[in-house]
């Protein structure tokens, strides 16, 4: 019986490598449901998987993989070197313990992505604080910015927004927020929480938190001492969750909330349980004014309201229309 008629053994069915025979499309679709690091590993499984990985459009590199810091920053030399200015989706990395970048090195990372036209960038940092090169921050791809453990200060945002035009989404999470201001045209989600530091970190008095964000659909404040929110222009809100911590007993005139968001559906406001007798007196005094030269809340559908605040809105409930309003105290 000649060869080419000749039946596959079970043998040879059994050690047929049918992955490395799929077309290219599907070849390189695989490697995009692994991390960076398995993804390189599978230049070893053939020659035809040598240069799979190189294309992928979505990296995700993780500390946790790597015993060592040396070990972590020299694969992230050699991953951003041989795949070259290959355009990217999107672009994350999270550091644990000592493996970690240092300032340099992570700004760095962020010139490569943004080089390469990434449209969702992550940095999650656990145990140390990050002071990227703002310089670097200038593309007109990057849309969603999600940032954990990162120094952010007012110029950080300023070369943000004027060098990220198209950036609609901002999430800081247990960030060192020293920025005052956040003015954007375009976006639409702002999420900040603050990372606990020394209180001799912030300023003894406190600072507006001006946001002008006309196109903001979604906002969320929390854990941000000595920052007083002063909304000037949200008027395209759809949901907001606000947090008024404990060092906030002395804002008296600071906040402008309430009066701002006459266009939300969806409202969640909370208060620490402070100890201060006048706490509730500053805190009705800033609801009596906010509410006295706010608009009609027509579109609110849910309110949430921390145990403090319960009964101070409900003295005011001729601003709203109770009837269809489900009322959620936390």
């Amino acid at each position: 019986m000649s060869n080419k008629h000749r039946r596959t053994t079970a043998l040879e069915a059994s050690t047929c490598d049918v992955i490395s025979s799929l077309p290219d499309e599907l070849l390189h679709h695989i490697p995009s449901f692994t991390t960076a690091w398995e993804a390189v590993q599978t230049c070893v499984l053939s020659m035809r998987w040598l240069h799979v990985w190189q294309p992928l459009r979505r990296l995700s590199i993780e500390g946790h993989k790597f015993t060592s810091k040396i070990g972590f920053m020299e694969f992230m030399d050699n991953l951003l070197l041989r795949r070259g200015c290959i355009p990217l989706d999107s672009f994350r990395w999270t550091t644990t313990g000592s493996i970690y970048l240092n300032d340099d090195r992570a700004s760095l990372c962020v010139s490569y992505a943004l080089c390469c036209s990434v449209r969702e960038l992550e940095i999650v940092e656990h145990h140390h604080l990050l002071n990227l090169d703002h310089s670097y921050f200038t593309s007109a791809h990057l849309r969603i910015l999600n940032l954990s453990g990162v120094s952010i200060t007012d110029i950080f945002i300023e070369r943000l927004f004027s060098g990220c035009p198209a950036l609609e989404d901002l999430v800081m999470v247990d960030c060192h927020v020293l920025a005052t201001k956040f003015s954007s045209t375009t976006l639409k989600n702002l999420n900040t929480t603050s990372r606990s530091l020394n209180v001799y970190d912030y300023d003894d008095d406190f600072e507006d938190l001006v946001i002008d964000a006309p196109n903001l659909i979604s906002l969320h404040l929390e854990d941000l001492p000595f920052l007083a929110p002063c909304l000037v222009n949200v008027s395209s809100l759809v949901t907001a969750y606000i947090s008024l911590e404990e060092e906030s007993s002395n804002f008296d005139a600071k906040y402008s909330i309430v009066g701002a968001l006459s266009n939300a559906t969806k409202l969640k406001l909370l208060s620490p349980v402070d100890n201060c007798d006048d706490y509730p007196s500053l805190l009705n005094k800033v609801l009596n004014r906010d509410l006295q030269r706010s608009q009609t809340f027509n579109n609110l559908k849910k309110l949430s309201v921390g145990d403090s605040l319960a009964w101070m809105l409900t003295n005011h409930t001729k601003t709203y229309p109770p009837s269809w309003i489900d009322w959620s105290f936390s």
